[in-house]
């Protein structure tokens, strides 16, 4: 009887729904980055490049970037991984890292790196880079800050303006009592 009575109107039923919608979002982004590191300093990235470049550092000291790991057969990280490169291409992103993981051969990344037009350093990652980022599923990304540390983590597909507004939600904040809450986070993965 409620339920027929709350069905039946029709902002008690959009609240209600929205509502649902909402706190599964939450549960699942939380389900997905429970482990993954998090207001501390960035693992190591030692790898090889994959086209035998140097650079300097990995992580660049002072800007907000984000580590972009991968897979080259993953569907969702072909969809997003030029949600990445155009905040770089535009300077929206200071930098930005992609690490390929669970591939097969140097040839299969080169092949994805083609077929995206990914314009951004490659890294090599191996095993030890997915269990030192606890990375279990692709697309996974970190921002993180000047200071080296991770201040944002995503996983699975997120637009442009997603990206975009974790990188203005984190980039200049300093600690934890200065951050927004987790609710817009989700509904930002959703845009």
């Amino acid at each position: 009887m409620a339920w027929s009575k709350l069905r039946g109107h029709y902002w008690g039923a959009l609240v209600f729904d929205v509502a649902v919608i909402v706190t599964s979002l939450l549960l699942i982004h939380t389900l997905q980055t429970k482990n993954l590191p998090y207001d501390e300093p960035a693992p190591p990235l030692e790898l090889g490049w994959l086209d035998d470049s140097r650079m300097d550092t990995i992580l660049v000291p002072g800007s907000t970037g984000v580590v972009y790991f991968f897979a080259p057969w993953c569907i969702y990280c072909k969809s997003s991984i030029d949600n990445m490169q155009n905040l770089v291409s535009s300077g929206k992103l200071a930098w930005a890292r992609a690490v390929a993981l669970d591939y097969s051969s140097d040839a299969e990344v080169r092949e994805f790196i083609r077929n995206t037009g990914l314009g951004v350093p490659v890294l090599m990652g191996n095993a030890g880079t997915a269990r030192d980022w606890q990375v279990r599923a692709f697309p996974t990304y970190f921002v993180i800050d000047g200071d080296g540390r991770v201040v944002a983590r995503s996983v699975g597909y997120s637009t442009r303006i997603g990206l975009q507004t974790r990188l203005w939600m984190y980039a200049n904040q300093s600690n934890q009592s200065q951050r927004l809450g987790m609710v817009i986070q989700v509904f930002i993965n959703v845009c």
